[in-house]
């Protein structure tokens, strides 16, 4: 059981019919559920918190959302930074390899908890001015076995924890570490949060100071059976019971992904040499999709009936630019309109412009069918 459908409400249907194409149509509603299942998941939790990683999606009225209900943000970037804060978002952390020292001071003296990636990273805050008298510090752990596509078995972000120059840096400047951050992608499984949480627990012993632990986000996997992922904050509280801290997680894809629905009008359509229709879309796949899979759930007209497998393609002259390969479309004409799912996360804030087709237009969506771009 997953947070939120797949399939478009009533509200997002009504504005497909008639939202300027491409566009990108995100349903508060539906973001305002996942929310609030999360933090219902993650009551055990120490006096758990939500941040929302800006690098899924940056699209202010969906961030006011988001402050509105009380969520925080990850960013790391000073873009980031900036939409966050100008959307009301707090608390807000920032962790990211390409932040200097001048970036991470600006951050800090505006209320962010900036926490160092290396050495490196360190040695440039110290350099900067003012230099933060309390930092947290990512560390660098195992990656998920799903993740070792590259053959590496640790991320490449983070500090070793046992560092002795780290620990000197820190000594000699009089900064002290409250709090420990880990992100190493998908969480995936409840014993891979548990590892998580006891990695956390172990490097407490080489900083006391800590109350603040951050597992990080990467829960989208986890959150594919919505019960499995109770039990992962149940083991994580169970290991986090006699530690006096405070938990932050940070969704990304998760809080927005299946809450956003790109909408796209047909400009032609024919029929390809192996039996298979085809149509071509007014957006471009290669140029949204780059981390996603979106698949067709509503048609505008509905003309019902056995759909015929269609190739979508893309409006870009790139011969791999699909949308979808096999999408049942019955009757498919120019000017019909298709609801693409699971496009609520990095499809804007990653996507390329070949061409310089440009993005699509945004647009929140609510219950009542109010919309604001």
């Amino acid at each position: 059981m997953t947070i939120v459908p797949s399939a478009p409400g009533e509200a997002v249907l009504r504005a497909a019919r008639t939202v300027g194409t491409p566009a990108l149509l995100y349903d508060l509603d539906a973001i305002t559920t996942t929310v609030r299942a999360l933090r219902e998941d993650t009551a055990d939790l120490p006096d758990r918190g939500l941040l929302f990683a800006l690098k899924a999606n940056r699209f202010p009225p969906l961030l006011r959302h988001l402050a509105g209900l009380g969520v925080g943000a990850d960013v790391a970037s000073p873009a980031e930074f900036r939409a966050a804060r100008d959307a009301g978002m707090d608390p807000i952390s920032a962790t990211g390899p390409g932040l200097t020292g001048e970036h991470l001071a600006t951050m800090a003296e505006h209320g962010a908890m900036v926490d160092v990636d290396g050495v490196d990273q360190l040695r440039s805050l110290l350099r900067a001015r003012p230099v933060p008298r309390e930092i947290g510090l990512r560390l660098r752990v195992p990656m998920a076995e799903q993740d070792r596509t590259s053959g590496r078995r640790a991320s490449r972000f983070g500090a070793e924890p046992a560092d002795p120059e780290l620990h000197r840096l820190l000594d000699e400047a009089g900064v002290r570490v409250v709090r420990l951050h880990v992100h190493s992608g998908e969480v995936g499984t409840p014993e891979r949060a548990r590892l998580l949480a006891s990695a956390l627990l172990t490097c407490l012993r080489a900083f006391p100071q800590v109350r603040t632990l951050n597992l990080g986000g990467g829960l989208t996997t986890l959150y594919v059976d919505r019960q499995r992922a109770r039990q992962a904050w149940k083991r994580v509280a169970e290991r986090l019971a006699d530690a006096p801290v405070r938990v932050l997680l940070e969704p990304g894809m998760l809080t927005t992904a299946l809450a956003g629905y790109l909408v796209v009008s047909l400009r032609s359509v024919d029929r390809l040499p192996d039996g298979r229709g085809y149509a071509v879309a007014d957006a471009s796949g290669w140029n949204l999709f780059t981390w996603g899979s979106p698949r067709v759930v509503a048609r505008v007209p509905d003309r019902g009936g056995e759909g015929h497998p269609h190739l979508i393609g893309g409006v870009t002259c790139y011969e791999n630019d699909v949308l979808a390969e096999e999408a049942a479309l019955t009757d498919p004409r120019p000017g019909d309109r298709l609801v693409f799912n699971a496009s609520g996360a990095y499809t804007a804030s990653m996507m390329r412009d070949l061409h310089g087709w440009g993005p699509p237009r945004q647009e929140v969506v609510r219950v009542e069918g109010g919309r604001s771009t």
